[in-house]
């Protein structure tokens, strides 16, 4: 047998039984409802297409679907219009069919509407992520003024300290003035002290809650100390790689720095005489190093050691660093800091000076 013999034995057994006598009523009715149903799902596809349309991948495939739907129910229409005029009656067997495919549509319809309401109340992913950006920006904001109220009081903090420390400097600068105490060397280095002390909060207000810069201090500091002794035909010179150190150890450093750049103009050179300071940075993967050396006389070693030797030893202590004095072969006196890396252990007790 042919395809469309089996065909037409197919129909005639669809076709064989009797219609009954208000088969023409029950089509009509049985397709407008499948109609109305093919209509009612798009509209509800539709909303659900509007409500999560950025989650939906292949959006044409989803109009294409509803408009075949829509199709369907507009040839149900069709059917049911036809059915008016119909001579040729619908058996039993194909009203059945007909009337399941209602129910079914009709039942599809009511299940969409159904769970709509619990479709829209899902939150769609992608205003979940825009509320979790919102929130984000919101805590970002927050975070970021936070740190600017703290980089503020950071800032406020060593201003005032730095005033602080310039009125004690100050302090010991008049009764430096008013006294008639024939060697005032000692205040001197005292006032010293604390100016370098002051400087590095100075330093540090403009950095606010950043690692201070060990090139920019030294040069401030150097500058300051080559006025203050008097020096300004000794030249001070920087070089090499620029490092910072944390806030912990700003304050040894400066003192370590402004005793033995103190102690290089005030002993280091002849008065009025010309020479060079050379400040040379360094660092590695393990350490970071300064290395401060002048072309003068060298220091004299017959002194016993004094505050600033006490002072800087104590310091190198505090940063875990070792501290070496040399005597150049060619004059003038060498000094080296070296200060482990924060990831290494310290390299031990500082050396005393030679």
């Amino acid at each position: 047998m042919t395809f469309m013999e089996w065909l037409q034995l197919a129909y005639a057994v669809c076709t064989s039984a009797d219609a009954p006598p208000n088969w023409r009523e029950i089509a009509i009715v049985a397709n407008l409802t499948i109609a109305v149903a093919y209509f009612w799902i798009p509209l509800a596809m539709i909303i659900v297409f509007f409500r999560w349309k950025r989650e939906i991948p292949f959006p044409w495939l989803w109009g294409g679907f509803v408009v075949f739907i829509v199709a369907c129910g507009t040839s149900h229409i069709v059917h049911a219009f036809h059915a008016l005029s119909e001579q040729t009656p619908y058996n039993t067997s194909m009203l059945n069919i007909l009337i399941f495919t209602a129910a079914a549509s009709l039942a599809t319809a009511v299940g969409f509407t159904f769970i709509m309401p619990k479709i829209m109340a899902l939150t769609s992913p992608s205003a979940a992520l825009d509320r979790l950006e919102a929130a984000v920006a919101e805590a970002t904001g927050d975070l970021e003024a936070a740190l600017a109220h703290e980089k503020l009081l950071m800032r406020e903090i060593h201003h005032r300290v730095k005033n602080n420390l310039q009125v004690t400097a100050s302090l010991v600068n008049l009764h430096l003035r008013r006294s008639k105490l024939p060697d005032t060397s000692e205040f001197d280095a005292l006032r010293s002290r604390i100016t370098a002390m002051a400087d590095v909060h100075m330093q540090l207000e403009s950095v606010g809650a950043r690692p201070l810069s060990v090139s920019g201090f030294c040069k401030s500091l150097g500058d300051k100390l080559q006025i203050s002794h008097g020096r300004g035909q000794v030249a001070l010179r920087i070089s090499g790689p620029d490092f910072e150190v944390s806030l912990d150890h700003a304050a040894s450093l400066a003192l370590i720095l402004n005793e033995v750049l103190s102690n290089a103009y005030t002993h280091g050179f002849a008065p009025r005489s010309p020479g060079t300071i050379a400040i040379e940075l360094g660092r590695n993967a393990h350490e970071q190093t300064i290395s401060i050396s002048d072309d003068g006389r060298g220091r004299s070693g017959a002194n016993p050691p004094g505050i600033g030797t006490l002072l800087i030893t104590s310091c190198a202590v505090q940063l875990g660093a070792a501290i070496e004095w040399l005597d150049r072969p060619e004059g003038g006196t060498s000094f080296l800091l070296t200060i482990p890396r924060a990831s290494d252990p310290p390299v031990g007790a500082a050396k005393s000076p030679s």
